[in-house]
């Protein structure tokens, strides 16, 4: 029973890690993409299909509202859900 409950908790942390991991890349990827046009944030990157797959409807966000505020707020919020996870160990 130990063993399976260690299973499931390193694939719950596995699965945040590697969404936390997909999330960083995807803000890099959208900082390049901005600022290789200059900044020019009315020219959507179509980086964010994770949001509108995630919920039910199209996020009501900008695309500086995204890079700037959503998607580091998320990464934040992903890191502390590791950080307690693993300290629930404890």
């Amino acid at each position: 029973m130990v063993v399976v409950e260690l299973l499931l908790f390193l694939a719950a942390l596995g699965a945040v890690a590697f969404y936390a991991l997909y999330q960083i890349v995807t803000q890099v990827k959208e900082l390049r993409f901005y600022r290789r046009n200059g900044g020019d944030f009315s020219q959507d990157s179509g980086l964010d299909k994770t949001e509108e797959w995630m919920t039910a409807f199209r996020p009501l966000l900008g695309n500086w509202p995204r890079l700037y505020l959503f998607r580091p707020t998320v990464i934040v919020v992903l890191f502390l859900l590791m950080a307690a996870k693993i300290a629930s160990l404890f």
